[in-house]
């Protein structure tokens, strides 16, 4: 019987050789250089993560591979002639292609994620990320050492030592990429804690029956109005000025389904209110015509009543890490928050600054929630879609008992 494979037995055996080849130093000063690269985007080619991403599934995996040799060498003093690098950086493509890709993709979205506890989440997945390295490329570090005695165990350790140290600096490699100012920078508070606005009521489509309910500022109670039936995650609400009605709004629906050639545009609640807050694509026409386009606008944020007068300006980034920007006119203050990270990414829709500082927007696919910039508070005000906020009336008119019945449908396919 052969001596267990050890670090001891492999500096001494035969095939022990150099440790300078590939060497160490010249590896890390590889890696750190590419971590160095500028890693700002602008809007129209994508954002910091999204690059960081696709370095690390093309030439990043070959860089950490041959890191991982190197100190796969040092630490067993091997021969580099039995090419362990060829074999790590095979494992590193395995690894990331169908750990990060498939595996890690299908948890994320089987997890529960929302305003209070995406952060503990994010942490979760780090976890199980680094867990599943450590499986998945396990059996490449078992065929990169000598078929000796104590193989398995030897690679175990080895595997445990270098997989640590690459995926340390994978995690500041995305660290460094991630917009998570929403966690960093924020403090997520329950809806009661935020001063909420008197008399205005926020309209959306709820997520789970795509049915049209109102919420009631600055209390929480949200009744189903308007069975609209809504099935995309793209349908969205908006105000119009009212066709029937002079000096009112509509309280309109885009849906778009499954396929946008088929979109169209419903009344969802004629006359809903005296004073509203267009988004400013309808501003650009005069007078203000119903929405075109889909859900993903972006841009300022439509000001309700007295925010007119705030000195707070927000806006809506187009991707993830903009997220939602604010910034006072006085002070001169900066407000942003942003979630995008390898786990999340939740862009910002909808912008409304209701009456006083606060914003109403939603977050990702159904989150309607609300900023406190002074304070630096987020809340989750309920689970849909497409919110619109109006100014609130004592009576407000009666709803067509289904949308989809309302007379006449407002434009026309695009």
């Amino acid at each position: 019987m052969g001596e267990p494979l050890t670090a001891s037995r492999v500096a001494s055996g035969p095939w022990s050789g150099s440790p300078g080849r590939p060497r160490l130093d010249r590896v890390v000063l590889v890696m750190l250089a590419a971590l160095a690269l500028p890693t700002a985007a602008q809007a129209n080619t994508g954002t910091p993560l999204m690059w960081a991403g696709f370095a690390h599934l093309t030439f990043g995996n070959l860089l950490i591979g041959l890191l991982e040799a190197a100190l796969l060498i040092r630490l067993f003093r091997m021969d580099p002639a039995r090419r362990p690098a060829v074999l790590l950086v095979l494992g590193n493509y395995v690894s990331a292609w169908v750990g990060g890709l498939f595996l890690r993709g299908a948890i994320v979205r089987s997890l529960p994620m929302d305003l209070s506890n995406a952060w503990s989440w994010q942490w979760f997945m780090v976890a199980v990320t680094y867990l599943l390295t450590l499986v998945l490329e396990y059996p490449f570090v078992v065929m990169a050492l000598p078929r000796l005695p104590g193989r398995l165990r030897a690679a175990a350790w080895g595997s445990l030592v270098i997989q640590t140290a690459s995926y340390a600096l994978l995690f500041g490699w995305y660290w460094m990429a991630s917009g998570k100012s929403l966690y960093t920078a924020m403090d997520i508070v329950e809806p009661t804690a935020i001063a909420l606005p008197e008399g205005v009521a926020v309209y959306s489509i709820g997520a789970a029956d795509g049915h049209v309910y109102r919420m009631d500022l600055p209390g929480l109670d949200r009744r189903r109005v308007v069975d609209l039936g809504s099935t995309g995650r793209m349908d969205r609400l908006y105000v119009c000025p009212s066709a029937t009605a002079e000096g009112r709004w509509d309280l309109m629906a885009r849906l778009e389904g499954k396929d946008r050639s088929r979109a169209r545009d419903v009344v969802v609640v004629a006359g809903v209110a005296a004073e509203a807050a267009p988004s400013w694509q309808s501003l650009l026409a005069r007078p203000p015509r119903k929405e075109v386009g889909t859900w993903g606008y972006d841009g300022p944020a439509a000001r309700l009543g007295r925010a007119k007068d705030s000195p707070w300006k927000f806006r809506a980034g187009f991707w993830a890490t903009e997220g939602l920007w604010g910034e006072h006119t006085g002070t001169g203050a900066i407000v942003h928050l942003a979630i995008e990270t390898p786990f999340t990414a939740w862009m910002v829709r909808n912008a409304t600054h209701l009456p006083g500082d606060a914003v109403l927007f939603q977050l990702g696919r159904d989150q309607i929630c609300v900023l406190d910039p002074v304070r630096r508070q987020v809340a989750l005000l309920a689970r849909g879609r497409g919110p619109t906020a109006v100014m609130a009336e004592a009576a407000p008119p009666s709803p067509p008992a289904s949308a989809a019945a309302a007379e006449p449908p407002r434009g026309e396919p695009e």
